[in-house]
């Protein structure tokens, strides 16, 4: 699928290939429209691949143009793109390159350099154009994040092996009802040392993080040609529409709004 403008009586606000890995994903292709104000616990790096420029906004601040941005993990913000094709690379903050990303650029909204992943991002905007594979373009968009991180001088702080158990734990229960406390006894911590922990680690209550893994799992069921329901169930959600509220409070669009293509089209 071609990055330039299409014209259509009914368009969706983004047209694009969404591709998971641990940790992280890709959202690449054709965005329009304006978001709301929403948050999401994802750092985000968003490249304009056309030349042009996209828009942010922070709440009771004015719209901001960049080339490139980098906006940290809960960070409410709104986005307008205007027709450009856009890479959306988002990093979970728990991650060794969320760590690393967190540790140098903090918690706002900055300004990233084009010229120093010049080279990474055209190979992002050619996998695109090309109908690459989801693992090319996996690679690809962790070139870019591999740029961002790999002058850190410092390590980051590791995330605390309790913490990164109850994760894995979560990960592997995500088809069931999960509680606080039972995550809690399987590291061996009272629920309320547990939640003070998880809160100091990861940045955010435990509760909304399980929701954004969930999130996670349905947004890569709907981007594999699942319909809504289905994508909702396969996260969790009692139904579409608590995934679809979820959704646009994460990333300020319905999902409806967007519309993954698969590889090669």
């Amino acid at each position: 699928m071609s990055c330039g403008r299409q014209k259509s009586a009914a368009k969706p606000l983004g047209t694009g290939r969404i591709v998971f890995w641990r940790g992280g994903s890709v959202w690449v292709g054709r965005a329009d429209g304006e978001t709301g104000f929403h948050a999401h616990h994802a750092i985000q790096v968003t490249l304009v691949l056309s030349g042009g420029q996209v828009r942010f906004q922070s709440p009771g601040e004015n719209w901001a143009s960049y080339s490139a941005a980098i906006i940290a993990a809960d960070r409410n913000h709104a986005f307008e793109a205007g027709g450009q094709c856009v890479a959306q690379i988002f990093t979970e903050p728990e991650s060794r390159d969320g760590r690393v990303l967190r540790q140098r650029y903090g918690e706002g909204i900055a300004a990233l350099a084009c010229d120093d992943f010049a080279e990474e991002s055209a190979a992002l905007f050619a996998a695109y154009e090309a109908g690459a594979t989801d693992e090319e373009l996996v690679a690809r968009a962790r070139a870019v994040t591999a740029r961002l991180t790999a002058t850190q001088a410092s390590p980051p702080k590791p995330l605390d092996k309790r913490i990164a158990r109850a994760i894995e734990v979560v990960r592997e229960r995500l088809g069931e009802a999960i509680t606080m406390t039972e995550i809690a006894d399987a590291v061996h911590l009272s629920p309320e040392r547990f939640r003070h922990l998880f809160l100091e680690e990861t940045g955010v209550r435990f509760r909304p993080y399980v929701l954004w893994l969930r999130l996670e799992v349905a947004v890569a069921s709907y981007a594999a040609g699942n319909n809504l329901t289905e994508a909702s169930y396969a996260g969790g959600f009692a139904d579409s529409a608590h995934f679809s509220r979820t959704f646009k409070r994460m990333f300020g669009l319905p999902a409806v709004g967007i519309k993954p293509v698969p590889a090669g089209s």
